[in-house]
């Protein structure tokens, strides 16, 4: 099967691009794919969020999240996000809540399936684990990473870290956007208990995970972090919040803080409430959700949408 990929940069670390770049990388090197050089040459188009094309061929569209912060022109923003759902033969969600979001702002999808991201765990197994003894010694790890934006809530993954771990335990920050506010109420714990190790590469972050006990993303209305999904196959224990589609991910051993019921109603996105840390559950017992089980889903869903096509 001949795929163009469209609003896909190969080149990019955001969460849409790196997942399909290893999603598309594992259906290539199975030889169930292969990439079409032009629109003429291509059976599928594959979508990222939406498209930048006219609808010519089949389309199956990969959704990420929509617009809904109030401090934004929304409609504006997701009119072609709505166009591109609107014509897709096939649309993918990454998770519950992001189908039931998106349901309710664009309507039901005639051919909507939920495929939840997963790890790469061959390659995350060859991966070794970040050896930090010679400048921590022993103290426990724990770690949280992300592209840093108001809504990512790091002051809170700092406050939980320091409310509720041992008081000789660390915490590596990794990723770009970090900013003197997120650390307000705790300069007296950086570079003590609390270490900023800025923005680092995929293997990094991965050795980062196996060192640690305990990954923080207490994101607000976050769909489905890939950062969570490689720290949950890494073995961390993972805290999240209620409130988006992070507590969907499979994992050993989840603690999930409740937060707000949201209605799917437009919000200031990036003013989230505080969080209770006493007002919590745990989830144990899933597995983390391996990348070829994904690429399955998606091949079949894409094999599916060029067969029906071609019986039209």
């Amino acid at each position: 099967m001949k795929i163009l990929p469209t609003n896909f940069n190969p080149k990019s670390d955001s969460g849409p691009n790196s997942f399909s770049r290893g999603l598309l990388n594992m259906l290539v090197d199975e030889g169930k794919i292969s990439f079409a050089k032009t629109i003429e040459e291509s059976d599928l188009e594959f979508c990222l969020i939406e498209s930048p094309i006219e609808k010519i061929m089949p389309r199956v569209t990969r959704l990420d999240g929509i617009y809904f912060n109030t401090s934004q022109d929304y409609n504006s923003l997701n009119s072609n996000i709505k166009k591109t759902y609107a014509e897709s033969d096939a649309v993918i969600f990454q998770s519950n809540f992001n189908k039931n979001l998106i349901s309710k702002w664009f309507g039901n999808h005639k051919n909507g399936h939920v495929v939840v991201n997963g790890a790469n765990t061959d390659l995350i197994s060859r991966i070794q684990k970040a050896d930090m003894r010679e400048k921590f010694s022993d103290r426990e790890i724990w770690s949280c990473a992300s592209s840093w934006r108001p809504h990512k809530r790091l002051s809170e993954n700092i406050r939980y870290f320091v409310e509720k771990s041992d008081p000789e335990s660390i915490l590596l920050i990794a990723g770009k956007g970090v900013t003197k506010e997120d650390f307000l109420g705790f300069e007296s714990l950086v570079n003590k208990r609390v270490f900023y190790l800025g923005h680092v590469g995929w293997e990094t972050l991965i050795s980062v995970y196996k060192a640690s006990t305990t990954f923080l993303h207490l994101s607000f209305l976050d769909h489905c972090p890939n950062v969570v999904v490689d720290a949950a196959a890494c073995g961390c224990t993972i805290v999240c919040s209620s409130a988006g589609g992070t507590s969907e991910i499979h994992s050993n051993k989840k603690i999930i803080i409740e937060d707000i019921d949201w209605d799917y109603s437009p919000i200031e996105l990036y003013s989230p409430p505080r969080l209770d840390f006493e007002s919590s559950r745990i989830d144990l017992g899933s597995e983390a959700y391996d990348l070829s089980n994904a690429c399955e889903k998606y091949y079949n869903i894409m094999e599916k949408t060029v067969e029906k096509s071609k019986n039209l």
